[in-house]
Order: C-alpha cells, then structure tokens, then sequence
C-alpha cells in the first residue's frame, strides 16, 4: 500500500475525547478565530487581521491537500480546536516533520501531546514511516514538552531563516526514529 493510501485510510479517526479529521470550509470561522489571536500562533506567523486573509491562507494550507493534515475537534461540540500536520514528508526516508498549533484556551491539558501521541503510534504501524521530526521555536518551551512526553528527543539545535517573517531564528529540531518507538499500550484501536 502506497503512503498516500494509508493516508487515506486514516483521514479521519477518533480519540477518547477528540475526533482528528480533514478540514471542511464550515472551519473557517473557527480557524479565523484562532488565527487572527496572537496569543494561539505566537510561533507559527503573525496574527492575520481580516478574515480574507485568512481564508487565503486556510484554503492553500489546509483544505488544498488535506491528506496528512487533520482538524482536531472536540467530539462534545466538534469545535475546532486546532491542527497537526506533516509539514514535509520525505518519501525515499520515510521521514515525516509534525507541525501543530491548538487555541490557547486548550493549552496544558494534555491534548496536543495525546494528538502527537496517537499520530506517532499511526506513522510507524499503519503508515511504515521509519522516522517523524518535530521543529520548534527555541523558546517554545510548550512545543518542547510536548515533543518529549511524545519520546521524541532533542537532535540538534541550529539557526535558520522564520518562512513568514524569513528574520533568523533559534531551532531545536527532535526527532524519534521508529526502531526506538516502544509502544505500551494500543492507542488507535
């Protein structure tokens, strides 16, 4: 099975309290909310101040190629709450990077490192990725946990030039190979 297959099959699946699925256009108003705060991407890009530009935005990053992104939605409301997804997937490796954000009012609950979990457990046994990389901000120290909780380690640290605002940043890139995955417990059955 090609990995654009495994993909597919697993657009949408469930957690305990969340539903991962692809994003639909109803999502824009939610994803405008979180977006337009700087407080939810203060790593990601500057706030976008009218909803025109975040509809550009949400259309060519989430909804043009939806395989490999998912909406996190709570399942009691199916409010949007934030996303993952692979930011580069390098086939010939079988090497993925996880970029997320998720609205501030979710932060330090536990849900993204649950979200990152699942989707390690997915990436080595459904999708044979042999390696995922999470990038952060240095100072994202939130991002950091969540990539370490998900037993991810720390790789290397480097300087590089922001996409959005192309100033240089501090990095620090993790990574969890899948040879050094042990899994405790079944997390997607």
């Amino acid at each position: 099975m090609s990995l654009l297959t495994a993909l597919a099959r697993f657009s949408n699946f469930e957690l305990e309290n969340l539903l991962l699925r692809p994003f639909s256009y109803e999502d824009l108003d939610s994803f405008y909310h979180m977006v337009s705060s700087e407080e939810n991407i203060p790593f990601l890009f500057p706030p976008l101040s009218t909803k025109t530009e975040a509809e550009e935005l949400f259309v060519a990053s989430f909804l043009r190629e939806p395989l490999g992104t998912w909406a996190i939605v709570q399942k009691v409301n199916h409010e949007l709450i934030g996303a993952i997804r692979f930011e580069k997937i390098v086939e010939g490796k079988m090497q993925a990077e996880l970029g997320y954000f998720l609205n501030k009012n979710y932060w330090g609950q536990g849900i993204m490192t649950q979200v990152v979990q699942n989707l390690v457990y997915l990436s080595f046994y459904h999708l044979e990725l042999q390696e995922l990389v999470i990038v952060t901000h240095l100072e994202n120290k939130a991002s950091q946990r969540v990539a370490q909780k998900a037993g991810f380690r720390r790789f290397r640290q480097y300087k590089g030039s922001d996409r959005y605002t192309h100033q240089v940043r501090d990095y620090l890139s993790f990574r969890l190979a899948r040879k050094e995955y042990h899994l405790e417990e079944d997390l997607l059955e």
